[in-house]
């Protein structure tokens, strides 16, 4: 084979400096001081060997670890041995994975509190930051966790039939934060807990913010709404459809409803509705759409999704926002498998709790 054209000619030369392909790194760990996360992290009361590792970079470490793809503690040795890396981050103190992994085990109730404190006053610095007056949208949701044998603490058979630990996760829709998490055992309902969770998320809120509250059919309970009225918070929960609600939509006159803009064939109505046990009626809105059976379109039967909500506004407008939350399955799924969070390291449930604060941080912070 014959070339038609002479091959030009490449000199390389070596040099002295040395590369790195996680240069970007060091932004980031400048983001968290200039934030005041690196200052509220040294006041963290964890106890350290004599010679061990700062507490502050300890926690570093391990963020830094999720965001260079790391997602167990055997992957801070990349960065361990990242001499060019660490040195472009003020020579960070990287542990070594079995330090980590004996660290993370030390952290009791009071240590996780505390690394949900700090993480919540990140997360409120950087709203304030970037500002913004209007309502801001929080989707609060779970999670299961898979695990494989028998030996994690509360790993248990949940709602889904897969062993695992069932976390709570409050996300701003608005923003793309995490506003806090907490790990649970695997066999807790959605709503187990969601009181005092809320109650915590929302010490993360900048003053003068009104805040809109959308959750899935696991939170639809009467302590939910009841927490949601006390604290003046508008509010979307999907309706689980009991036998009683059921009853309530069938009742509805065919002319009662109207069509849904956003969705060929689809139909929506609104009523008052007050579940059984609740204090008060609140607004039901209910979309409806055609049924199919094997693509074989089921004359009279419907596909009914319903929400109940303190929301004013018009009901297509509500029912589209509210079907929004969707959007909170993604950053579980970035937050559970992107960053790395879910391949929890360790037998104790109060070492795995912290794995998830750290992973939260780097989230936050990515």
């Amino acid at each position: 084979m014959k070339i038609a054209h002479r091959l030009r000619t490449v000199k390389f030369s070596s040099a002295p400096a040395s590369i790195t392909s996680f240069s970007g790194l060091r932004f980031v760990l400048q983001l968290a001081q200039r934030l005041g996360l690196v200052r509220d992290l040294q006041t963290l009361t964890v106890k350290k060997r004599r010679r061990g590792i700062p507490i502050e970079d300890f926690v570093l470490s391990l963020a830094s670890s999720f965001l260079v793809g790391g997602d167990s503690l055997s992957d801070l040795s990349v960065l361990r041995e990242e001499t060019v890396t660490r040195a472009l981050c003020d020579d960070l103190e990287v542990p070594a994975p079995t330090t980590a992994g004996e660290r993370l085990r030390t952290f009791t109730l009071g240590h996780l509190h505390q690394l949900g404190g700090v993480q919540g006053r990140f997360v409120r610095s950087v709203l304030e930051r970037r500002g913004g007056s209007g309502p801001m949208t929080i989707d609060v949701d779970s999670s299961i966790f898979e695990v494989h044998g028998y030996l994690k603490e509360g790993a248990r058979y949940g709602y889904t039939g897969v062993r695992g630990l069932h976390p709570l996760l409050a996300f701003v829709h608005e923003e793309r934060l995490l506003l806090g998490c907490r790990l649970r055992a695997g066999n807790r309902t959605s709503a187990d807990g969601a009181i005092s969770f809320l109650s915590e998320v929302l010490r993360s809120v900048p003053p003068g913010r009104s805040v809109r509250l959308r959750m899935d059919a696991g939170f639809y309970n009467r302590e939910v709404a009841c927490f949601c009225e006390k604290r003046a918070l508008g509010f979307s929960i999907s309706a689980r459809l009991t036998k009683r609600l059921q009853a309530a939509i069938s009742a509805l006159p065919e002319e009662a409803w109207k069509l849904y803009p956003w969705e060929e064939d689809a139909q929506w109505v609104e009523l008052k509705y007050q579940p059984q046990g609740w204090t008060r009626a609140y607004r039901l809105l209910v979309k409806r759409t055609p049924w199919y059976e094997k693509e074989q379109l089921v004359l009279g039967k419907h596909f009914h999704t319903a929400l109940i909500t303190s929301l004013s506004g018009a009901g297509p407008s509500l029912i589209r926002y509210h079907l929004a939350r969707g959007g909170a399955e993604n950053y579980i799924e970035e937050f559970k498998n992107g960053v790395g969070a879910v391949h929890l390291p360790s037998q104790r449930f109060g070492a795995n709790a912290a794995w998830l604060q750290m992973a939260a941080l780097a989230y936050n912070l990515a």
